[in-house]
């Protein structure tokens, strides 16, 4: 019982068996601690139980198989891998377990009680099952998540490399005093890269990384439908939404003078 000696030291504590004989232990019991970050549960079925660790939403772990008998109203736990053996008997609810020993699996005291769990007894190898499967689907989601973001960034990859005659540092054109400032940043090494202020105190609203796509017609920016298409002007100053609902135009910033200067920001935006 070395393993399950380990788990109630580091981490969660309960046991308890079922038997056989004069008293039917068949059921599931609880050992659980608020220091703890989990529940110790016994699970008896018949002349047979085991140990398991539940921690929640992280899962279950198998700590133990024991051997289950029964002799003047207690209950005998006895490893299978080793001589450590548990002793129970019914608690004065006529449900729970008191444990008469609990110290042999590292638990601070004796007299401990394993509180009756309505919902056993589990299917253990049922719920191993479950949970591996469940952890297969996370960790292939995972994967394929991990894949189209690779792919993703393939794409922004080659994409970058026609940014040229974008590229500069630009600022949205405010076309009512209640619009934020909002700069983006359109470089080869750095893509785009759009972030939005409060425009009176210059406190950050938002910081997007959006799509993109250089095209016959413009620089495309955003995703699907909500993409905007600008066109650039003939001296590479302005930018202009090709097809927005209202007016949207977007000055390029002086390369020799810094937008993080709120003063020159908001010149740029426009004071209105």
């Amino acid at each position: 019982m070395r393993t399950l000696s380990k788990f109630a030291s580091v981490a969660v504590v309960g046991a308890l068996l079922s038997g056989c004989g004069d008293e039917d232990f068949t059921g599931a019991y609880r050992f659980q601690d608020s220091s703890l970050k989990g529940a110790m549960v016994l699970n008896i079925h018949g002349d047979k139980a085991e140990v398991f660790g539940d921690f929640g939403a992280s899962g279950i772990k198998p700590l133990a198989k024991l051997n289950v008998s029964e002799k003047d109203g207690k209950l005998f736990l006895d490893d299978v891998n080793s001589s450590t053996r548990l002793v129970m008997k019914r608690n004065v609810d006529e449900r729970s377990l008191d444990c008469l020993n609990c110290k042999v699996i590292g638990l601070k005291a004796d007299q401990l009680v394993w509180s009756y769990d309505p919902k056993g007894p589990y299917d253990t190898d049922k719920l191993l099952k479950e949970q591996a499967h469940k952890r297969e689907e996370a960790l292939n989601a995972e994967l394929e998540k991990m894949q189209k973001q690779a792919l993703e960034q393939g794409r922004r990859d080659i994409e970058a490399k026609k940014l040229g005659p974008f590229e500069g540092d630009w600022v949205y054109q405010r076309a009512t005093k209640y619009d934020p400032l909002i700069i983006m940043g359109i470089w080869q090494a750095k893509q785009v890269r759009v972030w939005s202020f409060k425009f009176e105190t210059m406190d950050r609203i938002s910081y997007e990384l959006p799509g993109f796509e250089v095209t016959d017609d413009g620089l495309k920016v955003g995703d699907n439908a909500t993409a905007k298409l600008y066109s650039l002007s003939a001296d590479k100053k302005v930018l202009t939404c090709l097809n927005c609902d209202k007016p949207m135009v977007w000055a390029k910033a002086d390369p020799k003078k810094d937008l993080s200067d709120r003063h020159y920001a908001r010149k740029m935006a426009g004071n209105l």
